[in-house]
């Protein structure tokens, strides 16, 4: 019985003594932590742009005269990462070109592409530097088929949510008899994504 009593008082009075006293926890090993990323397989995109077209210049376009402007509305679906397809419609009000036979007459140049895009993501700036290349039509009345390739760079400022830069180089062939016809646009736009 006193056996008993000792043990009892001893556990009692050795649990007060510990009371309070922070415990070591172990420590484990968790290794590098993953960096969080911007851009993911498997994304849809919906782009929302601007555009302005070069057509300056002797013999460079003559699809359409000075400059155009205008805008469009896009379709992206990324398989990786880094490749992707595109489609975009695209929409640009312009002075004719020289078939028109008029100084004065205005035009809206339909043009309807599609892409294969590869990108560059870089995830600790949320930044993807990106090339394309495709073909398509434009529509102006008459249409013909169109080949392009071009350059640029998307930002995303919030999960889902970025911008986006990027030059175009757009092939037309030999329209009017004037040797081969091209011109240069670039788009300003923001890209969601799904």
């Amino acid at each position: 019985m006193k056996k008993n009593l000792l043990v009892l008082t001893a556990l009692t009075f050795g649990g007060f003594a510990f009371a309070g006293v922070p415990m070591m926890e172990s420590k484990q090993y968790k290794g590098p932590q993953p960096v969080e990323t911007c851009f993911a397989e498997h994304e849809f995109q919906l782009d929302i742009f601007g555009q302005y077209s070069v057509g300056e210049g002797p013999n460079q376009v003559q699809l359409f005269r000075d400059h155009g402007w205008g805008g469009g509305i896009g379709l992206n679906y990324f398989f990786t990462r880094n490749l992707g397809i595109g489609v975009d419609a695209a929409w640009l009000y312009a002075k004719e070109g020289p078939a028109a036979n008029s100084n004065d007459d205005e035009t809206v140049l339909h043009n309807f592409s599609g892409s294969l895009i590869l990108r560059f993501p870089i995830d600790e700036l949320c930044l993807a530097p990106y090339i394309y290349a495709g073909g398509g039509a434009a529509v102006d009345g008459e249409q013909w088929a169109t080949a392009h390739g071009g350059v640029g760079v998307e930002y995303r400022f919030a999960p889902g949510k970025g911008i986006f830069v990027d030059g175009r180089w757009t092939y037309l062939g030999d329209r009017y008899g004037l040797d081969d016809l091209n011109y240069f646009s670039t788009r300003v736009g923001f890209r969601l994504t799904f």
